[in-house]
């Protein structure tokens, strides 16, 4: 997009360059001046007083992009907007909407930022709270909470379109009424013990089977376990195979809806499937499946340095 400005040069408007260009700049004492700087980076213009630092910062640059922004409002906004006039100025490009903070003081709170001075810090705080993606600060994973329904249809969603091979008779190699899909309960998690005790308990409570330390083992079985050693135990809920899955989804649909249930019970919050394509951690809590690691819902005050939670 171009503009004419008021000596009737082109200036070109595109937020999308790597340059914000300044051509011909004879505001106040600037004598013609024509300059280059990176977009999106901090820049420093320094000199001797009455040099024109800000006459091209603020008196220029500044009331341009202001200028074209509040030109691009309707005329309506416009009227409760102050005109700033056209800076003395061959071309500005690569110019977006800006913001100027000058050295007067606006406040005498020692704790005002760039944000509470320019009125943007509650609008951002909101922003980070409802829009923003938390991730995992040990493994930087994207933590999401689900619930019960949302963790069902996402292995119905993602089982049902596994893609087949060799005309439907098979899944990632194994033939397609031998593929499987097993729901745990993980239990433990990288937490050092023998657990004998523990295990004893879920045979007791009807589940024979689980993964311990990546091998299947029957709990019917002794299993010994080193006291110092970090073990992961999944007890095993249900498994289905995948054929069951394009055959009468209906009846999986159910069953699977009690085995996410009893996962969820069993581990406090954790499920993890293992199918043809490989293991997958969900959580109806707002945590790290694979570190552990608990944080709180997000919300604003998490942004707020006036708060005890921020």
């Amino acid at each position: 997009m171009t503009k004419k400005n008021h000596s009737g040069a082109k200036a070109d408007f595109n937020p999308g360059a790597e340059k914000l260009v300044v051509k011909g700049a004879r505001t106040h004492n600037l004598k013609n001046v024509t300059v280059e700087m990176p977009r999106n980076k901090m820049v420093v213009f320094t000199g001797l007083s009455g040099s024109g630092k800000s006459s091209l910062a603020f008196d220029t640059i500044f009331a341009e992009g202001q200028r074209r922004y509040v030109e691009s409002l309707s005329s309506y906004a416009r009227q409760f907007l102050r005109q700033m006039q056209k800076p003395d100025v061959d071309e500005i490009a690569g110019l977006s909407p800006a913001i100027s903070i000058d050295q007067k003081s606006r406040s005498n709170n020692p704790r005002s930022t760039v944000a509470t001075i320019t009125e943007i810090y509650d609008y951002l705080r909101v922003l980070f709270a409802r829009v923003g993606r938390p991730h995992c600060l040990v493994c930087n994973r994207e933590i999401k909470r689900l619930s019960n329904e949302e963790i069902l249809e996402t292995i119905i969603d993602g089982v049902t379109h596994i893609k087949t091979e060799d005309h439907g008779t098979k899944v990632m190699g194994v033939p397609i009424d031998k593929a499987k899909v097993r729901i745990f309960a993980p239990v433990v998690v990288g937490r050092k013990g023998e657990y004998y005790q523990m295990l004893y308990d879920y045979l007791g409570k009807g589940y024979e089977t689980a993964k311990i330390d990546g091998h299947i083992r029957k709990l019917r079985e002794r299993v010994d376990l080193e006291k110092n050693k970090k073990h992961d135990i999944d007890i095993l809920i249900d498994e289905f195979y995948v054929s069951e899955f394009k055959k009468d989804l209906k009846a999986v649909r159910e069953r699977l809806s009690e085995a996410v249930e009893r996962a969820i019970h069993e581990s406090g919050g954790l499920l993890k499937i293992d199918d043809p394509r490989g293991e997958k951690l969900m959580s109806v809590k707002f945590m790290c499946p694979y570190d552990g690691y608990a944080y709180p819902e997000v919300e604003p005050r998490l942004f707020s340095f006036n708060s005890p939670y921020g």
